[in-house]
This record gives structure tokens, sequence and C-alpha cells, in this order.
């Protein structure tokens, strides 16, 4: 079934102005993620991160990543009018962290046919279907998700906080800490299904160190 995308209110991923701290009231876990309802000062609506631990009342903070409507989840078989798509914010020494990100285009890997990852964030409309080299270290990997191999690169460049991109490839993925070229091909807005969305993405993705 086809999802229906409605002013998606992407705000930079680990924002401090897009840090929140709520209150869990409902919780449910599928498809790799919970779901979680939420009250936030006066507001109370529903948030989704990756699986985790939580109980009622337990109080959680997180970052916006993206707002969708209409959102369905096939695992839950359950439809949410509206969702807010988190990041993790850890406690207030990584939030201080966050608070002194600074935009910087620079990525200290940049070569002469490479782009940065702030780069990308930052003119991600100009680059979509475009296929684009970025060179960085490997941080995060996961193997054999939906058939898909996944890596996170970050390259020390910084657009409104958007410092971390997700990779997709059926190569084999470099061990965390490598440092990598990453050529694929620009993705926006891109839903898998199960409550896999990402704003922007790398796919059909090869790696050489």
């Amino acid at each position: 079934m086809k999802k229906t995308l409605f002013a998606l209110l992407f705000s930079a991923a680990l924002c401090a102005s897009a840090n929140h701290t709520g209150v869990i009231q409902e919780s449910m876990s599928s498809g790799g993620y919970t779901y979680m309802k939420v009250k936030d000062g006066k507001n109370s609506y529903w948030i989704a991160m990756t699986q985790r631990d939580v109980k009622i009342g337990d109080r959680i903070n997180y970052t916006e990543q993206g707002w969708m409507k209409n959102f369905h989840s096939k695992t839950l078989k359950r439809t949410f009018e509206s969702i807010l798509f988190a990041g993790n914010v850890e406690e207030s020494k990584v939030k201080v962290q966050i608070q002194q990100f600074q935009t910087n285009k620079q990525s200290q890997y940049k070569e002469k046919d490479t782009l940065s990852i702030a780069e990308l964030f930052a003119n991600r409309d100009k680059y979509v279907g475009k296929v684009v080299t970025v060179k960085g270290k490997v941080t995060k990997t996961s193997s054999g998700i939906m058939k898909l191999n996944w890596l996170h690169i970050q390259d020390g460049s910084n657009f409104e906080n958007m410092n971390d991109l997700v990779f997709t490839s059926t190569q084999e993925v470099p061990a965390v800490g490598t440092v990598i070229y990453a050529k694929g091909t620009v993705v926006k807005d891109k839903d898998f299904g199960y409550g896999y969305f990402y704003p922007l993405i790398i796919q059909n993705t090869s790696f050489r160190e």
C-alpha cells in the first residue's frame, strides 16, 4: 500500500532547537522500531524510534528527523494520523555538544571529485538522481536488512547539525573506522516502509578504500 507523504517538516536532525523531552503514555514495538505516544509539554503525539525497551511513564529525549501524515505500519496493521520519526539524544553532556555544532561544509577528506556530506544535505534538491562520490569514515554498519547492507559515513562536515549520511549497497560493507570512497545515487525522502524513512540517502553504492 502506498503511503501519502504530507508536508514533510524535515528540520535539522540533531538540531538543538529540535530537541524534545516527552513522557511515554503508550508504546509498542514492531519491525525494528518502537512507536511511542508521548506527552511533550501540553501536546501529545506519536513518535517512532529504533527499537528499545521502554515503559509507560519513562521520560525520553529525542530529536526531530521528519513528520509524516497517514503513515501506515504494515507490521502493526495500523495507520498513524501523524507521527514524528525521531533520533536519539542522550544525556545533557551530549546536548551541550549538539548545541556547539556549527555549519561547516568542508570535509576533512575533501578531494577534487568528491562532495562533502554537508554539501549534499544543503543542496539535496540539486543532486537528486545524480551519482556522487563521498569520502569519509564509516561510523556504523548493518547487514542483511531488507536484502541490503547499510552504513553511516561522516567526514567532519556539518550542515545545520546534519553530519551523518546513510548509504545502502549489496556490496559487503567495510569495517567501522575505515576511511572509504562511497559512490552511489542520491535519493531524497526515501520511504522503505516499516518505519524506515530517510530525508536523504545514497543508494546502489559501491565502496573502495
